[in-house]
């Protein structure tokens, strides 16, 4: 009996792990650039590229927040720049800001795709025995299920250094089973400090 039971507890474990491992956030695809020298940036203006306003402060406010954290010392465009109704920052104005703010390098993030898609879903036996479980096995076989919406989201983040105006890094992201708008923006925004730091682009704190 222990030993049954702990084929079991291992069993829920494992399908735990699964699960675990089935949702959240990573890089698909990542680049290094020559322009990046070696040098770590420590000075970003952050750039979100979307048509919803509140959208926009949520991802800016929250990437500053956690590049402080970091040591780095970062600002949104949403602070930086007076904002025209359209959304759209021109080059003259980024570039202003920039010197505003001594930034060395302007991070850009937009969305690059989102898939939405179905899941089908039915309910689950144990499968001990044939005839113990014949009709739990009957249940199961004609379950109707259900069906649920998953929606997958990709992100590209781009970092330019400000001097050459070149790309020193890019990266894209896949979000997938996420509950939250919050939960993508937190996620996306980690891996993407975490890469920088990973290639010494930014200094680990």
């Amino acid at each position: 009996m222990k030993f049954l039971n702990l084929k079991a507890v291992t069993y829920i474990c494992c399908c735990v792990l699964l699960v675990a491992s089935c949702a959240g956030t990573e890089l698909t695809r990542t680049q290094v650039y020559p322009a990046f020298r070696g040098e770590p940036v420590s000075n970003i203006l952050v750039i979100a590229v979307t048509n919803q306003e509140d959208k926009r402060r949520l991802f800016e406010q929250k990437f500053v927040a956690l590049l402080k954290a970091a040591g780095i010392r970062a600002v949104s465009s949403m602070e930086a720049i007076p904002m025209p109704s359209d959304l759209k920052i021109e080059k003259q104005t980024v570039l202003a800001a920039v010197r505003q703010f001594e930034n060395d390098a302007v991070i850009v993030t937009h969305m690059a795709g989102k898939e939405e898609k179905e899941v089908y879903t039915r309910g689950s036996y144990e499968g001990l025995g044939f005839y113990n479980n014949y009709g739990r096995i009957y249940n199961y076989a004609n379950d109707p299920g259900y069906s649920s919406s998953k929606t997958n989201v990709r992100l590209e983040t781009n970092l330019y250094d400000v001097k050459t105006e070149k790309l020193i890094w890019t990266g894209q992201s896949k979000s997938w089973d996420i509950d939250t708008r919050n939960q993508v923006i937190d996620e996306v925004i980690q891996v993407v400090i975490r890469d920088l730091q990973k290639n010494k682009i930014i200094a680990s704190k």
